[in-house]
């Protein structure tokens, strides 16, 4: 079938009749709107012509790099060189794809040559192996690196950030590494001391002089724990766009693992995020894995009726089977995940666990 058939399918199941159909596109007060829209979006995929609904994961993606609709953009994932999302955001995936990090981790280079450039998530550094990802970012900030931000502290986001600080100190650069601190609850090996702490709010800022004024990219720290206690998320406000870390990403959801991820905190974070995108205008997310998103307060929204949904399920579970034991609430939980991934998912099972017995104790 061709697209328009199949977003048309897709919109008529939400009706019960055609009578509801007929109802729904009558003229409300002479006003002949239509009743939706639907522009697919074209891309490349390693070379060859391809076609995206909004629904799509590729998506936003083309929709921020190609708004007029170029059939231009490569969607295909690889490592050995940047690519460019507008003229000042460039992304580059470092070479560590796994079912945890999907095609790899996504660094981002924020700035132009005039302005210098942030580097955001290097990503994870475990020797000599990992060196061609840090020296790639580094070229591609033209050696002009102002300043090195880590969402958080996990091992594919924060590593890469000294041997990327030492580069450049080798050209004479001196590069502050920016962040939070790890909290005593981090796993083993998830360290992270920055040289200087974030602020919620505070504002890191490229400038530099043109002939009709300032030329200037401006990055908004919005402190978001949850996922990691020690996790932020950038506004570029210049451009609306939200770098959301591991917070939001495209095509899953993330990981919730107690002691140092809480769910309370996570959906709190997720309601933060929704206001500072109204605020801020924001059209689109660039997350830590996966390709860019698009209509934020929707990516939002879903999201956070996916983690309530899911802990409806495990609220029954738990009702169901109140002498089980995690493994027992996982598999009734979550019987729609293949059992493969059931340790994973019994991390963000044991958040929810905890903030319905946080809900139940502050009832009593």
């Amino acid at each position: 079938m061709i697209f328009p058939t199949i977003r048309t399918l897709e919109r008529l199941k939400a009706f019960t009749s055609v009578e509801a159909v007929l109802q729904a596109c009558g003229p409300a007060n002479g006003d002949e709107k239509p009743l939706w829209t639907s522009c697919p979006r074209a891309g490349l995929l390693h070379g060859a012509e391809a076609r995206f609904m909004e629904s799509d994961m590729p998506f936003g993606e083309l929709a921020l790099v190609c708004p007029d609709g170029q059939i231009v953009h490569e969607l295909g994932w690889q490592s050995d060189k940047p690519v460019g999302l507008l003229k000042n955001v460039q992304r580059l995936t470092a070479p560590n794809p796994s079912a945890m990090t999907g095609p790899g981790t996504n660094s981002y280079i924020v700035g132009d040559a005039q302005t210098g450039h942030v580097v955001i998530d290097p990503g994870p550094f475990s020797g000599d192996r990992d060196m061609p990802h840090i020296q790639r970012l580094y070229d591609a900030a033209g050696g002009d690196i102002r300043a090195i931000v880590c969402t958080h502290s996990h091992q594919d986001h924060s590593p890469g950030a000294r041997p990327l600080q030492t580069l450049c100190a080798q050209a004479g650069k001196s590069v502050p590494i920016l962040g939070l601190p790890s909290a005593s609850t981090a796993r083993k090996g998830c360290e992270f001391t920055p040289d200087r702490a974030l602020q919620n709010g505070e504002q890191i800022r490229l400038s530099a002089p043109t002939e009709t004024g300032h030329l200037t990219h401006t990055l908004q720290v919005i402190y978001t724990p949850g996922h990691a206690a020690n996790h932020v998320c950038l506004m570029l406000l210049e451009d609306g766009l939200l770098f959301s870390g591991d917070h939001l990403l495209n095509g899953s959801t993330t990981v919730i693992d107690p002691p140092d991820g809480n769910m309370n905190l996570y959906l709190d974070s997720l309601d933060k995020l929704s206001v500072a995108c109204q605020q801020q205008s924001a059209e689109f997310i660039l997350p830590a894995h996966g390709w860019v998103l698009h209509s934020p307060l929707g990516v939002i929204s879903h999201l956070k009726a996916h983690r309530l949904a899911r802990e409806a399920k495990v609220a029954a579970a738990m009702q169901a089977k109140p002498d089980g034991s995690l493994q027992d609430w996982v598999a009734m939980a979550y019987d729609d995940t293949p059992p493969k991934l059931w340790p994973v998912a019994l991390r963000s099972l044991t958040a929810h666990v905890e903030r319905l017995q946080g809900l139940a104790a502050n009832k009593v």
